[in-house]
């Protein structure tokens, strides 16, 4: 069976409990996005149990990594709203202001999150989960 609160790209599952800090999504200064993965780490497993998916090596995979996540996720669940400012929030290319602004509408949104964005809860108890490769982009990628 498939709960309808755990939602994520690569497949939707049964809500297992956390190993993550999970914060008040309030605490938005709490917030902190991973600077950089290791590329040669081997990847976060799928809900469903497979086999961990490997993670982009290079800025340029981790781009299209990163757009095909953004273009499907809403099809696994959730609200198409709080997909669109977890990506404004995750998003690198704004200014400090853009930034603290698509922050703060996300906690609005949000009832609870790891303090790296990794997971969070809106105030239904839907479950978004978001890879690292959308939160940060490889150390050593060229």
């Amino acid at each position: 069976t498939v709960d309808a609160r755990t939602m994520g790209c690569t497949a939707s599952a049964p809500a297992k409990v956390s190993s993550r800090k999970i914060i008040s999504a309030r605490f938005v200064r709490e917030w902190r996005l991973p600077a950089d993965y290791d590329a040669n780490a081997e990847g976060e497993s799928s809900a469903d149990g497979a086999s961990p998916t490997p993670l982009p090596r290079t800025v340029a995979d981790a781009d299209r990594a990163r757009e095909g996540f953004w273009d499907t996720c809403a099809t696994y669940g959730g609200d198409e709203q709080v997909w669109g400012a977890l990506r404004q929030a995750c998003d690198g290319k704004q200014d400090e202001e853009s930034a603290a602004s698509a922050r703060a509408a996300l906690a609005m949104m949000l009832s609870s999150c790891a303090e790296d964005l990794s997971e969070c809860y809106d105030e239904r108890g839907v479950k978004y989960e978001l890879p690292v490769y959308v939160r940060a982009y490889p150390a050593d990628g060229v």
